[in-house]
C-alpha cells in the first residue's frame, strides 16, 4: 500500500492487518456519518486503539480521511489492473463487459468505500472540494484511454476516433451505471439497483451493445457510400 504525506511513519510501521483494521473502522464511520459528524471516539473504539495512538498516526481527522481516500484508491486501482490483465488479449467489448461486472462486485465487496465515493466526496462533505473527484476521475479516464488505444491498434476500433474524447464520456457512462447499482434513486424502477443477475445481464449487454455502435466500424454505411446502389431503397 503506497502511503500519502497525511500518514505517518508509526502507522507505515503498523502490521497491514493492524492498518487495515483502522482504515476499515474509519471507512464504516465517515460513510455512515458524513466527514464532518464522523466521531474520532467511535473510530478508535472499533479499531481497538486509543485516540492517542491515532493522532500519533493521523496528526488530524482531515489527515485520517485522506490516508483512507489513498487506500480507497489504490485498491481501485489494484482491482482495474487486475482486470485489465486477466483479460488482456480478448476483444474490447468484452473486456468492457468483464469490466462493468467487476464493478458490481466491487460495491458488494466494498460497502463502505463506495459511499465514501458516490456520496460523500461529492456531496460536498468532506475537506478536499472537488479536487481529489477530478484527480479520480483522470485516473480512471487513463484507464480506458489504455484500453481503448490497445484496441485501435488491433484494428478492432475505427482509426478516426478521438480516443481522448472516448474515454471521457466512456468514464461517464460507466459511472452513471456503477452509481445506479449503488444508489436506489437514479435509475428508478429500471432493476438496476441492486439487480437480480438476469436483469443485470440485460443492461450490460444494451450498455456494450450502445457503446459498440459508436466504435466499430459501421460496415453498411461504408458499403453505401461505395456503391449507392446498394443503398436500401
Amino acid at each position: 500500500m503506497p502511503f500519502t504525506n497525511s500518514t505517518s511513519r508509526l502507522f507505515q510501521n503498523l502490521s497491514p492487518e493492524k492498518r487495515l483494521k483502522i482504515f476499515t473502522a474509519a471507512a464504516d464511520e465517515f460513510a455512515e456519518n458524513g466527514y464532518r459528524k464522523a466521531s474520532v471516539n467511535n473510530i478508535v473504539k472499533i479499531a481497538g486503539i486509543s485516540k492517542g495512538s491515532l493522532f500519533q498516526y493521523f496528526s488530524t481527522k482531515h489527515n485520517l480521511f485522506e490516508g483512507l481516500v489513498g487506500m480507497a484508491s489504490d485498491q481501485v486501482r489494484h482491482y482495474l489492473k487486475r482486470v485489465r490483465d486477466e483479460t488482456r488479449g480478448i476483444g474490447f467489448f468484452e473486456r468492457l463487459d468483464r469490466l462493468i461486472r467487476s464493478g458490481f462486485v466491487f460495491i458488494d465487496d466494498h460497502p463502505a468505500l463506495s459511499r465514501i465515493y458516490f456520496q460523500l466526496l461529492q456531496s460536498g462533505d468532506s475537506p478536499f472540494g472537488s479536487a481529489r473527484i477530478v484527480e479520480l476521475r483522470q485516473r480512471g479516464e487513463r484507464f480506458l484511454l489504455e484500453l481503448l488505444q490497445e484496441s485501435q491498434a488491433n484494428g478492432e476500433l475505427r482509426q478516426e476516433l478521438d480516443l481522448e474524447k472516448i474515454s471521457f464520456l466512456l468514464y461517464s457512462l460507466l459511472e452513471t451505471i456503477l452509481r445506479s447499482y449503488y444508489l436506489d434513486h437514479l435509475a428508478g424502477d429500471r432493476g438496476l439497483y441492486r439487480g437480480d443477475p438476469e436483469t443485470l445481464d440485460e443492461w450490460i449487454r444494451t450498455t456494450v451493445d450502445f457503446i459498440k455502435n459508436g466504435l466499430v466500424k459501421r460496415q453498411a454505411a461504408t458499403e453505401s457510400a461505395i456503391n449507392p446502389c446498394s443503398a436500401p431503397q
